[in-house]
């Protein structure tokens, strides 16, 4: 019988938008504001039981941002981590997913709420930037190129409607 893997399940998100032609796609992204060593991350976090990685994107892009006009594009792919050994768990699955968001700001300052899972109060400064000028670090922009032209392709789609 294979050896089964203990691991942490998280989601992580890639919020785009693009509020006219002139202004061009940008991305989401969030600067800890009491720990600046953290780098330019993206919203991201453990999925909680029985929630799919989607839906846990879903849940950490507002938990961690704040952001408003949140809907969900589609998930991308996962990574495969190795975890260091003071955590609880030997690996970590990362799956990655692009959202759309129609937040109209540029940037704000965003205080995480109760939520239980150890943000509890972290301090983020969110900023929606042009994607070729980002900045996301620690490789966790592995996915982006793969999600901008994806999510370009839904904003140029016609909708259909339904009776």
């Amino acid at each position: 019988m294979p050896e089964q893997l203990k691991f942490r399940q998280r989601g992580a998100a890639y919020v785009l938008r693009r509020l006219t032609e002139q202004t061009g796609i940008e991305v989401l992204v969030m600067l800890h504001r009491d720990h600046p060593d953290a780098g330019v991350q993206i919203p991201g976090g453990g999925a909680r039981p029985g929630e799919t990685p989607g839906e846990t994107a879903m849940r950490e892009a507002f938990e961690e941002t704040g952001v408003q006009g949140l809907e969900f594009g589609e998930v991308l792919g996962s990574k495969l981590m190795a975890v260091p050994e003071w955590t609880a768990y030997e690996h970590q699955v990362t799956t990655y997913s692009w959202l759309a968001a129609t937040d109209p700001r540029a940037a704000w300052d965003h205080t995480v709420a109760v939520t239980g899972d150890g943000d509890d109060g972290l301090r983020m400064r969110c900023e929606f930037r042009p994607v070729a000028a980002s900045g996301i670090d620690w490789g966790l922009d592995w996915l982006l190129d793969f999600a901008v032209p994806r999510f370009a392709a839904r904003q140029e789609a016609p909708r259909t409607v339904s009776a």
